[in-house]
């Protein structure tokens, strides 16, 4: 059906037709291969099996983590909303768990101890209050207060300096489900 679609022109039919959103797609991305490497078809098939395999590994990865929130997630009540915490590798599902609709998604990696709290952007949400908690709670920990308060993150690749917390995750959430807006 898609492809249908665009090979007869349909897609000016899709929301807001005009939204540079659609040059990311794939039938942009070949128009672009297209300008760009002319008559070299080997080198556009090449690319193109690429971003399909990209593709097929994040639909595996989304398969995955919707497994995973299935099998293992942990539902609870915020003032902000219902929230969602797992203890999972799959960063995919803070992205799912959010597109689910929970205000809130927890994440713990299990391997290496690192928490991402993340809010739906649009929600009433303010992390300041749990961060001050959870820092107190635990000191030796790395906490990080996005600035849009909207994002509590402990530990990351990013800073190799940064201690992960000792709190198990139903202890973020207890500190989670307790707080005052």
């Amino acid at each position: 059906m898609i492809v249908n679609d665009i090979d007869h022109f349909r897609e000016v039919y899709l929301p807001n037709p005009m939204s540079d959103l659609y040059d990311f797609g794939l039938v942009a991305i070949f128009d672009g291969w297209k300008l760009i490497f002319g008559d070299d078809y080997q080198r556009i098939v090449e690319l193109g099996l690429l971003q399909l395999d990209g593709i097929y590994r994040n639909f595996q990865n989304k398969v995955w983590a919707e497994s995973e929130i299935k099998k293992s997630g942990l539902e609870f009540k915020t003032v902000w909303g219902k929230g969602l915490a797992a203890e999972t590798i799959n960063d995919e599902v803070v992205r799912i768990g959010q597109r689910m609709a929970y205000t809130l998604v927890v994440r713990k990696d299990p391997k290496k101890d690192y928490v991402r709290i993340k809010a739906l952007p649009a929600s009433r949400v303010d992390l300041t209050s749990c961060y001050n908690i959870l820092k107190k709670k635990d000191p030796q920990a790395t906490w990080f207060l996005h600035a849009s308060k909207k994002m509590l993150l402990n530990g990351s690749i990013k800073n190799p300096e940064s201690k992960p917390t000792r709190l198990t995750l139903r202890e973020i959430v207890d500190v989670l489900k307790n707080s005052k807006k």
